[in-house]
């Protein structure tokens, strides 16, 4: 067995505490944040009906996401870039709460105002600390 320096031990112990059960490893938590657009995504959405639907582009790359509020259509537009870049679910929760894309104020209130049929929006990247 290996032993480790007290600074290690307990930068280890601290990656535990925050990170939880040992599923977690620090460094492939980052990772997978960096796989993760860091570039503005642009979303051009129209509603159908009582859902929105959106279709989402990073570069080259477009994908579809839908949902029935605004809130749940942000949410819906994250899991969507979690899943296309290939963060794995137990990751992709941890980050969640602390690297998301959510659009300017004034454009969320738009998507959130059902007499707004069609538009586009941009999301930017925002990371909550822990």
């Amino acid at each position: 067995m290996a032993l480790m320096s007290p600074i290690r031990f307990r930068l280890h112990r601290i990656k535990e505490a925050v990170f939880g059960d040992g599923q977690i490893i620090y460094e492939v938590l980052i990772h997978h944040r960096n796989r993760l657009p860091n570039r503005d995504v642009k979303v051009s959405w129209e509603r159908d009906g009582e859902f929105i639907v959106g279709k989402v582009s990073v570069g080259d790359d477009v994908f579809i996401a839908q949902a029935r509020s605004a809130k749940e259509f942000v949410e819906e537009v994250n899991d969507t870039l979690y899943a296309a870049y290939r963060v794995p679910i137990n990751y992709s929760e941890k980050l969640g709460g602390n690297y998301r894309l959510t659009p300017p104020g004034r454009e969320f209130d738009a998507l959130n105002d059902k007499a707004v049929q069609k538009s586009s929006l941009s999301l930017g990247h925002v990371e909550v600390p822990a």
